[in-house]
């Protein structure tokens, strides 16, 4: 049936690990599958959390900006925060390019300024942050398996934890997966870098570089579909570290070492600092980029008066940066606009006009790459506020660029950048002509481009992408070499999704689906109904053909673009009016929301420094793609013929902000999941907490160890007190497994907790319903009034609670004399300073009296916020002291001191077994009158002596009657592990002076 208006519709639901299919890369291997869409080859869902700059007219001019280059960038970097943003926003935003991002890991052994989460919880929260941010740099989120065990002052300690192999797959990878013209990275894998992991991916970036061409590198990729690919050049950011007479400073370990780095690339070492190839102007302002473009909620306050002012690149990147809340304060300050340079270094190239300290030993001139037009120009022209080309700007490359962008050389130069060069990468292939008419279609829709209007360039738009359709479709039944067709079809179809996308925005087309879920989530094996709305902002006009709904998995022929997707519904025979909208309900079939929406991501500990994969397909992707994905299929007729041109848009199902999670009809959690049985206590406890659907009733059970009786009280209604009593003396730890198990005898073992804070989306985070129970030869005082004032977060007060020494929760406003009267010990929790800034002046005063009148105070470990005038005597934090290695000796130097014998006598042994890092916040400096207790330091590495002694990690001091005393040792990383000395050590710091 042929539509009879310009567009036609038709509406599918997918399951998050839909792929279209594709023809396999090389003959013997399989069909390449990519369910996250990493590669970028088809349209991604909206949303709803897109940017102002993304959408609109706007969004079509900065759209305009990517349809005439193939410019490409992966960055590859150590954790969330370390990208260089401006530069980044540049490329993506000012440039056009195609810019992907590699974070090795996700930034599990980060502090946590927001929620009280740490590990895999903090990841999580910080994977989201990071994909916030990318919405303002523009770039696309890739992640590696490894795991942020904290801060690392080696490589070789990164390296011991990851293993060189495991890094070297994940970058390869991700080099396979998206096909950069150009690799750059924010650290050089020297220690100039500072951290330990981000050396690392300054070395495996080099690396990476040359083993992903290498076809006999890591060979179960290639038959896995994914071709090996050679970037063209590598750059890695100039360091800030100057050489003096001295060498150069270890930002990790506070020494100089001597100055040679190396190149990766090619083996060469040199003793002077990397110089600049390339300078990005990462404070040019861009007139695309300004308030306007961001979202309200975003903007700080020193922004919001200026909305229609341009904004430099690092202004508006440094917006998304300020989006990592768990460890950037919300109120940060933005760089002024104006000059910031930052500097690159060339570290390999394989054009034959690349200098030979950069080409790697390999290359040899009958192997040049083809890609090495040295007269290629940037890609830069003149835009005006909304990207609307001057009548006489030049227009040969068909992109709105930022005038202040210059012609100055780019990571590009010398690399043709133009739709014309996908050419190079299939010679032989007939693509010159049809690519000439797509770059002159694109370069006609830029010139007649108005932002009042813009549905005018739809026809030109779609001209063009008419041409690529019939492109692509040539190029798929070529005959020629398969590893040259998969590399020009990678690009074309990307070029696709631009143009498709592009057209979109033309048309105004949106589409919107929801759910009446009331907490974003659908229950598996239910059939909710989904709430489908399209609008069309222009004159042009829907119909819908046919309704058609079908289970399953399709069996397509790999032609069908669908094939490997769940069709729900095709859609509604009823036209849309012009400038109109059609809202509808449509079920979900119950086979849709079989498969729980987790990360696709784990570990058995916290210990382990890698991550588990539930889906190795979805290795390097951000997330589990989301629960529910709807697709609508227009069909555009603007080309005045028969056949229209096909346009997808794509939208995440949501309720409110959060998309919808597909969830167990069961949820079992077992709190804590550690804890301690002192010696003489004859009881352990934990609460199991079932949480069901309304249709589902479970009963909760414990598999008991040989040897214990278990007690059960009822909690509330969905939580149940078991009492665990050993019948024989406890002298290893015992795990507790927690089930619930339905009538029809499904039992279930973990269950989920939404994990993030208002304003990001949050993630279902699973955990096994278990509790390990260790015994401890601990012994408690007899009788202690406790208060804890609470601040960035952390699991203190439930461990205290777990061994009868539950704390009363207080605020700032409870320090007066009065209340302060009814306690014996105040506990002050991790970073309270810097998270209760009102906490200075007369609260701390308060507690100084406190301790006066016998009172015992504890100030567990700070950043930045405490002072001499919140203490007894003067004292300093250390400049970045911390001490990482948990395995590192712990001295006693006073051990004699009563924090240090009652009521548990502490030795060098309690500081065993100790998990992520010893401490950090150590003291540098304090006064006599203070005591340090302990001495502890991490050892030297390849080229750096061992750290200096650490004795500000423990220090009291006596204050009138009572005593106060500061701890920079990472208790409450080992309380919630059950680490037995980190129990033996913290009940003494909180049991008053006789």
């Amino acid at each position: 049936m042929k539509p009879t208006a310009p567009l036609a519709l038709a509406l599918c639901l997918t399951l998050p690990f839909s792929a279209f299919a594709q023809q396999a890369a090389t003959p013997g291997t399989q069909p390449f599958t990519d369910p996250a869409n990493l590669r970028g080859e088809r349209v991604s869902p909206t949303d709803g959390h897109e940017l102002p700059v993304d959408q609109g007219a706007l969004g079509l001019a900065q759209l305009l900006r990517k349809l005439n280059t193939r410019a490409s960038i992966l960055n590859i970097v150590a954790h969330p925060d370390d990208e260089d943003g401006g530069m980044l926003t540049l490329y993506a935003r000012g440039l056009g390019a195609r810019v992907a991002d590699l974070s090795l890991t996700r930034g599990e052994g980060g502090q946590n300024f927001v929620t009280g989460d740490f590990e895999d919880a903090l990841g999580l929260i910080r994977t989201q942050e990071l994909l916030a941010n990318d919405r303002y740099t523009g770039v696309s989120q890739l992640f590696g398996t490894e795991v942020d065990f904290g801060f690392s002052k080696t490589k070789e300690e990164a390296f011991a934890k990851w293993t060189h192999d495991r890094v070297l797959y994940d970058a390869v990878r991700a080099i396979r997966l998206v096909r950069p013209l150009v690799i750059t990275a924010t650290f050089i894998g020297n220690v100039t870098d500072g951290h330990g992991q981000h050396q690392v991916s300054g070395e495996i970036a080099q690396e990476a570089f040359k083993a992903a061409a290498d076809p006999n590198v890591f060979p179960d990729q290639i038959a896995e579909g994914l071709l090996p690919w050679q970037a063209l050049k590598i750059y890695a950011r100039v360091p800030f570290a100057e050489i003096n007479d001295k060498g150069v400073f270890d930002y990790a370990t506070g020494q100089y070492v001597p100055a040679h780095f190396t190149n990766y690339v090619t083996g060469k070492v040199t003793t002077t600092k990397p110089a600049a190839d390339v300078t990005v102007p990462e404070g040019s302002n861009d007139p695309l980029l300004t308030v306007a473009a961001a979202n309200p909620a975003d903007i700080p306050s020193a922004l919001a008066a200026k909305p229609t002012e341009p904004l430099s690149y690092i202004q508006f990147g440094r917006i998304g940066l300020s989006l990592q809340r768990s460890q950037i304060s919300k109120n940060m300050t933005l760089p002024v606009a104006g000059f910031f340079n930052s500097g690159y270094t060339l570290y390999g190239s394989v054009l034959c006009n690349a200098p030979t300290t950069a080409r790697p030993t390999s290359l040899t001139p009958q192997n040049c790459h083809p890609d090495q037009a040295p007269t290629a120009r940037p890609i830069t022209a003149q835009g005006d506020a909304l990207g609307k080309p001057h009548e006489d700007s030049a227009r040969a490359e068909g992109a709105i660029q930022n005038p202040a962008v210059t012609t100055q050389p780019n990571f590009f130069t010398g690399i043709d950048t133009s739709i014309g060069g996908i050419a190079t990468l299939a010679p032989a292939a007939p693509l010159a002509n049809k690519l000439s008419a797509i770059a002159h279609a694109i370069a006609t829709a830029s010139n007649h481009f108005d932002p009042a209007h813009p549905n005018t360039i739809a026809p030109d738009l779609a001209q063009g992408l008419n041409t690529l359709d019939d492109l692509i479709a040539s190029i798929e039944t070529w005959n020629g070499d398969p590893t040259q067709r998969a590399n020009a079809l990678h690009e074309l179809r990307i070029k696709r999704v631009q143009l498709n996308d592009a057209l979109v925005l033309a048309l105004g087309i949106h589409l919107d689906v929801t759910t009446p879920s009331a907490q974003s989530n659908v229950t598996t094996g239910t059939a909710p109904n989904a709430h489908v709305t399209v609008f069309v902002d222009s004159p042009a006009q829907l119909d819908y053909s046919h309704t058609v709904v079908r289970h399953g998995q399709r069996k397509a022929a790999n032609s069908d673009r669908r094939a490997g997707t769940r069709t729900i519904i095709d859609y509604l025979e009823h036209p849309l009016p012009t400038n109109g909208k059609v809202e509808r309900d449509i079920p979900v079939d119950a086979t849709e929301t079989e498969q729980l929406t987790r990360p696709y991501f784990f570990r058995d500990s916290i210990e382990q420094p890698t991550y588990q994969l539930l889906d190795p397909s979805l290795r390097n992707a951000p997330s589990s793609p989301s629960g529910l994905t709807a697709m609508a299929e227009f069909e555009y007729m603007g080309l005045g013929s028969e056949d229209g041109v096909r346009l997808d848009v794509s939208r995440v199902v949501h309720n409110g902000p959060q998309p919808i999670s597909i969830i167990p009809p069961v949820s079992i959690a077992s709190l804590p999941h550690a804890t301690v049985l002192p010696n003489g206590q004859t009881t352990a406890q934990l609460t199991a907490t079932l949480h069901t659907d309304a249709t589902t009733s479970a009963n909760i059970n414990v598999q008991s160890p040989h040897n214990w009786t278990i007690q059960a009280k009822a909690a509330g209604a969905n939580s149940v007190n078991f009492y665990l009593h050993p019948t024989a003396p406890m002298t290893t730890p015992q795990l507790f497994h927690v089930t619930a198990q339905t009538p029809d005898h499904h039992t279930y073992t973990e269950g989920y907790r939404a994990v993030g804070y208002p304003g990001l989306i949050l993630t279902n985070y699973y955990t096994p319903a278990t509790t390990r129970v260790v015994p401890v030869d601990l012994k408690l005082p007899d009788h202690v009034r406790i208060a804890y004032l609470p601040g960035t977060g952390d699991a203190v007060p439930e461990a205290l609670a777990s061994i009868g020494l539950a704390p009363t929760m207080i605020t700032v406003a409870d320090l007066t004399p009065t209340k302060l009267a009814s306690f014996d010990t105040v506990i002050l929790g991790v970073r309270a300073y810097t998270a209760n800034p009102d906490l200075h002046g007369a609260p701390s005063q308060a507690l100084l009296d406190f301790a006066r009148n016998g009172g015992n105070v504890l100030v567990q470990y700070e950043t930045s916020g405490l002072t001499s005038a919140d203490t007894p005597y003067p004292l300093s934090l250390g400049t970045g002291e911390k001490v990482v290695d948990e395995t590192d000796p712990v001295q006693l130097l006073a051990p004699s001191n009563p924090l240090l014998t009652t009521p548990n006598q502490i030795t060098s042994a309690d500081f065993n077994n100790w998990v992520a890092e010893r401490g950090h916040g150590f003291l540098g400096t304090w006064d006599d009158h203070y005591t340090a207790l302990t001495d502890t330091h991490d050892p030297g590495g390849p080229e750096t002596a061992a750290q200096l002694p650490q004795r500000g990690g423990l220090i009291t001091v006596q204050v009138g009657k009572g005593r106060w005393t500061y701890c920079a040792f990472a208790l409450y990383r080992q309380l919630p592990e059950a680490v037995p000395g980190a129990y033996r050590l913290f009940v003494n710091l909180i049991t008053p002076t006789p």
